[in-house]
């Protein structure tokens, strides 16, 4: 059942008509650039790996960051209106081009039904059976949600840097432990999933590509002990996401927090 079911179960928004949609990206206007050259960013949210620009307000961005083998700046100062917009970005040096995005959590309460189609989708058998023991199954649900997505763009000529290997710090963070640009359709393709710095292990993780052709491919794995998971390639436009949950400390707040992460990158 698409994940767009699940907004049938939807009761509490901090804003009123939000449309929820469940995967949540950073998106640049092209992956492979030119030195100098000038590109967009986007936030996008949506189903399928297809989405539309995300209406978040500037205020909720605790992340917002271009990293490269020079450094990093902060992105927030370009954005000038109220919400995330677009963001334009001179790209140098050669290399490979780290963005990172993460927002503070926003509060979201759904029908026990619905609730429970979410964690079965998302591979979150821990929380259903965590609601089973405490008898909470048929409570609707109080939850804080927040994003932790990154996307990496390559400028110029293959350069060895390790910039795409860099932890920026996100609660949730999903790290290559080879550069994807220096890998081509068909090879194995290796991710690290970190939750609070550690390796989280038994997470359900997804594949998303777009070819060329605008065909969607999607698998999905469970991290290893290691919190490692890997995936064969596909040329076009690639995501790796998961969605993370745990109890909330503030009981008052919330019953649970999840934190969603992905990261964008092309191939060819």
């Amino acid at each position: 059942m698409k994940k767009f079911l699940l907004l049938v179960g939807l009761l509490i928004t901090v804003c009123a008509g939000l449309a929820f949609g469940h995967e949540f990206w950073l998106q640049p206007s092209r992956f492979f650039a030119s030195v100098g050259e000038k590109i967009n960013l986007q936030v996008l949210v949506g189903e399928g790996f297809v989405g539309e620009r995300s209406e978040g307000k500037k205020n909720r961005i605790s992340q917002y960051r271009h990293h490269t083998a020079r450094g990093m700046t902060d992105l927030t100062p370009t954005i000038t209106a109220d919400t995330y917009g677009d963001v334009a970005v001179s790209l140098t040096p050669p290399g490979t081009h780290l963005f990172s995005f993460a927002n503070t959590p926003k509060f979201l309460a759904m029908k026990a039904d619905s609730f429970l189609l979410y964690l079965e989708e998302d591979g979150l058998d821990n929380v259903i059976a965590a609601r089973k023991q405490q008898g909470e199954t048929d409570k609707p649900s109080r939850e804080l949600y927040e994003r932790c997505v990154k996307t990496l763009v390559q400028v110029g000529t293959p350069i060895t840097d390790n910039t795409f290997v860099k932890n920026t710090g996100m609660t949730l963070e999903i790290i290559p432990t080879q550069n994807p640009y220096n890998q081509h359709p068909g090879q194995i393709a290796e991710f690290r999933i970190l939750f609070e710095d550690k390796p989280l292990s038994g997470a359900l993780v997804r594949y998303w590509n777009r070819d060329a052709a605008n065909r969607l491919n999607e698998e999905k794995h469970h991290s290893n002990v290691q919190g490692l998971i890997q995936f064969r390639l596909r040329a076009g436009s690639n995501m790796v996401s998961l969605v993370h949950m745990i109890p909330e400390k503030d009981t008052n707040a919330a019953d649970w927090h999840s934190y969603w992460g992905s990261l964008t990158f092309g191939c060819r």
